[in-house]
């Protein structure tokens, strides 16, 4: 995410003043360039991050429950054919260890 725009906060509205009419620093007072303003905060996502946005609301058009998966695991347990691969398990457990260890190593944890 990029914020193009930095500069000082308006004053907080006093009571006889409202948020709309307090000034708004303009592009030219921030960054010596100036710009048309309307006053509104403008948020522009990189490319990554427009990747990432639209995958994650492909995520949301997903089911929350797989029922397919679900009446499969039905159908083995009653067959008496399903086992449980503790391998698998025991690599998943150490790779979602190894994961979250390289997420911690890289955020700041200090804030």
């Amino acid at each position: 995410m990029e914020i193009p725009e930095k500069g000082p906060l308006p004053s907080p509205p006093t009571p006889d003043r409202s948020a709309e009419e307090l000034p708004h620093p303009t592009a030219e007072a921030t960054t010596g360039v100036q710009r048309k303003t309307t006053g509104r905060d403008i948020v522009s996502l990189t490319e990554r991050g427009r990747e990432f946005k639209a995958a994650a609301e492909l995520v949301h058009l997903l089911p929350e429950i797989r029922e397919d998966r679900v009446m499969q695991l039905k159908r083995q347990l009653e067959e008496g054919t399903y086992r449980v691969k503790g391998h698998r398990i025991a690599v998943n457990m150490i790779n979602e260890t190894l994961e979250n260890n390289y997420v911690l190593k890289h955020i700041d944890t200090k804030a």
